[in-house]
This record gives structure tokens, C-alpha cells and sequence, in this order.
């Protein structure tokens, strides 16, 4: 892991991820597979090092930088379905959902009761901003309550639709480009982590993301637009 690390260091320092840096990391991989676990803590890297080196000169480098990073890091052979559980009080939950966010390449397709957590809302407009195709599908009632981060987000070009029926749109789940689903009943709120007994399962399991994903699509041909 320290080799790849130091591989990423190297690469960032020209604002360039050159073909020969993108083999050597595709050839380390190869060589000494890495699970899904130390991939997600590769792409927090990825941002974290983006996040130290970027300045309004090297912005756009860093976003490509970013985008083929995360590819080079993109294993050939089939992944190994895994799933893990989280649970709160406390700050597992939201890291684990932040570490989702930050990982995402293409897309993040969100569907949750309420959001009103400010540092997984940063999260969120931070990866809008390095380009990530963010959708939210969220409930109209939560929406009105004090704190709710809903307009921030929608002011923030981020594609918003809700449930404006008498019903609740009551789902908290997250796809992160297809292939990985949060899903649990942790509410994104400052409670649900300061207080809350709550619960998120990750997993990239190919059969569920794909039903969670087609879910995602129905709700969002049916919701209004924020």
C-alpha cells in the first residue's frame, strides 16, 4: 500500500498521470491484488493528496488527475463481492458515507428521507464541484425542517427531485458509480451520529446494487423536480 502511495505522490507532482505512471500502478496492482477496502482507502488518498495540491492554476489538472488516478487503480479481473456493516453513535457512519462520497469517479445517485448534516452536505459539493454526476431523491416534509441542506444543494447545481405526495419517500441509500450501495436506517442528520442507535450496510454485491439502481431510476421518473 505504502508503494502505491508513494507511486500516487510522485505522479501528482507534475499535475500529470503519465501512461508509464499509470502502468506502473496497474502492474503493482496486478502483482499485489488489493481488496475493496484498501481501494476505498486508495481513492481517499487520491483526494486527500488532489485536495493538498490544488490551487485555482492547477484546478482542472487535479480533476483529470483525479478521474485517471481512480482508473489506474481499476482492477481488470472480477471483484470479490464484500459487504460490511456500520453503527452508530458516533462517527462511523457518517466516515463511512464522506469515504463513499470522495471515492466516486462518475456518479453518485442518492435517495435519502432527509440531509441535514453539514460536513457529509461539504462532502457532497465537493465532489459536484471535481465533477462527480450527482442525483438526489429526497422527502418534501423534510426538506421544510430547520437545518435541512436540501436548498444548499440544489443551489449548488446539484440535481434535486422530492416526494411531494402525502406519503413519506422514506429510503436512505446511496449507488456510488454503479457499483457500490450504503444502505441501512442511519438518517443523514447530526443526531443520527451524535445520538441515534443506527445502522448502514456497504456492500458492491452485483445483484443488489443492480435492484437498488433500478429503484433509483423509477423514483426518479416519478419525483418532482426541487
Amino acid at each position: 500500500m505504502e508503494d502505491i502511495v508513494q507511486l500516487l505522490t510522485q505522479s501528482i507532482e507534475d499535475d500529470f498521470l503519465s501512461k508509464a505512471e499509470r502502468k506502473s500502478l496497474r502492474e503493482y496492482i496486478a502483482e499485489k491484488p488489493v481488496d475493496e477496502h484498501q481501494l476505498n482507502f486508495l481513492r481517499s488518498k487520491i483526494y486527500e493528496l488532489a485536495t493538498e495540491k490544488v490551487t485555482p492554476a492547477n484546478y482542472k489538472f487535479m480533476v483529470e488527475w483525479i478521474k485517471d488516478a481512480n482508473s489506474a487503480l481499476s482492477i481488470s479481473s472480477k471483484p470479490t463481492s464484500t459487504s460490511d456493516a456500520y453503527f452508530s453513535p458516533g462517527d462511523t457512519c457518517r466516515n463511512v458515507i464522506i469515504q463513499q462520497i470522495r471515492s466516486a469517479v462518475n456518479q453518485l445517485q442518492i435517495c435519502v428521507f432527509t440531509i441535514s448534516d453539514d460536513v457529509i452536505t461539504d462532502a457532497i459539493v465537493t465532489s459536484h464541484k471535481r465533477g462527480t454526476r450527482i442525483k438526489i431523491i429526497t422527502d418534501n416534509d423534510k426538506s421544510l425542517d430547520e437545518g435541512s441542506d436540501i436548498e444548499q444543494l440544489a443551489n449548488a447545481g446539484i440535481a434535486v427531485k422530492m416526494d411531494r405526495t402525502p406519503n413519506h419517500m422514506h429510503h436512505k441509500f446511496m449507488l456510488v458509480d454503479g457499483k457500490a450501495l450504503i444502505t441501512g436506517s442511519y438518517n443523514w442528520t447530526r443526531s443520527a451520529a451524535r445520538f441515534n442507535h443506527e445502522n448502514i450496510l456497504l456492500t458492491n454485491e452485483a445483484g443488489v446494487v443492480k435492484s437498488f439502481m433500478k429503484e433509483f431510476d423509477q423514483l426518479w421518473q416519478e419525483m418532482e423536480v426541487y
